[in-house]
């Protein structure tokens, strides 16, 4: 039977998010809260902050993922964002268990540099860095980047291992830059047969790929024309099938979630997943 730890980490692009710490209220499985000290912010400004605070956040990551990995426990983050996979790649490739095969749910790419980003928010650039998607040259933001993936220790992703699902909300030379990419994208309804029957997966599921707003109104960044959460149950009991050795989140909106409805249901797509 498959151990998994649970690791929470309350943060969103390196700031303080302790509204995430009710999950484990929420969740009846225990959560180890990983926290940085000292604390950071809840509010940082300047992005090249920003990306320090997350490179020391995701090598704390990387540094517990590495320890569980290698005792033979399954390593399950639950973070505010994307970035969180850099730890969780870094901790795998740190113990020997580098993943076969990436699979990458999410409404959005998230393949944009700062040379492409119009809203110039990290947010929008995790696939990219994941795959060493990142910009030369003297550009602060950019140089901040690259020290941030050398803090976690992270080596890039090969992209043709990635299979990103669902992408329904691209941007301009986001678009362009992944179908330049060998970055395999399908559809969610195509995505267990990109699969290998033997192939070892990370999985990372961002939550906002769900088009549920009855049932979850706190998602972030809402896409229309989305899965809903049944059908994110049904894939996910689906893909119980394959070798999952890790699984990263990124969470919804905790602090428009006062009645926890959507750390629920989340929770309860998950445990779909995790459990036997």
């Amino acid at each position: 039977m498959v151990v998994n730890a649970r690791l929470l980490l309350p943060y969103l692009m390196g700031q303080r998010r302790d509204g995430l710490c009710r999950v484990r209220e929420v969740d009846r499985h225990p959560w180890e809260l990983l926290t940085l000290d000292p604390p950071p912010a809840a509010r940082i400004e300047d992005p090249v902050d920003k990306l320090r605070s997350l490179g020391r956040l995701y090598a704390l990551l990387a540094a517990r993922v590495a320890a569980l990995a290698g005792s033979g426990c399954r390593p399950v983050s639950l973070a505010g964002d994307c970035v969180s996979t850099l730890g969780m790649l870094a901790g795998l490739q740190r113990c020997g268990q580098p993943p076969d095969r990436v699979l990458w749910l999410d409404a959005h790419g998230d393949f944009h540099t700062w040379s492409s980003t119009r809203t110039q928010y990290i947010g929008g650039m995790p696939l990219a860095m994941f795959v060493g998607r990142v910009d030369d040259g003297p550009d602060p933001r950019s140089q901040a980047t690259r020290a941030c993936l050398s803090a976690i220790g992270v080596r890039p992703c090969p992209p043709q291992q990635v299979v990103l699902a669902d992408a329904r909300d691209l941007d301009p030379g986001e678009r362009e830059a992944l179908l330049a990419s060998a970055i395999v994208r399908c559809s969610l309804d195509d995505a267990l047969a990109r699969l290998g029957p033997q192939e070892r997966i990370y999985l990372h599921w961002d939550t906002d790929v769900i088009d549920d707003p009855i049932r979850m109104p706190a998602l972030k960044y809402h896409v229309r024309r989305g899965p809903n959460a049944a059908d994110m149950a049904t894939f996910f009991r689906a893909l119980r099938d394959h070798e999952i050795v890790a699984v990263s989140v990124s969470a919804w909106h905790a602090e428009q979630d006062d009645d926890n409805r959507t750390a629920g249901a989340c929770l309860d797509i998950l445990n779909t997943l995790l459990e036997p």
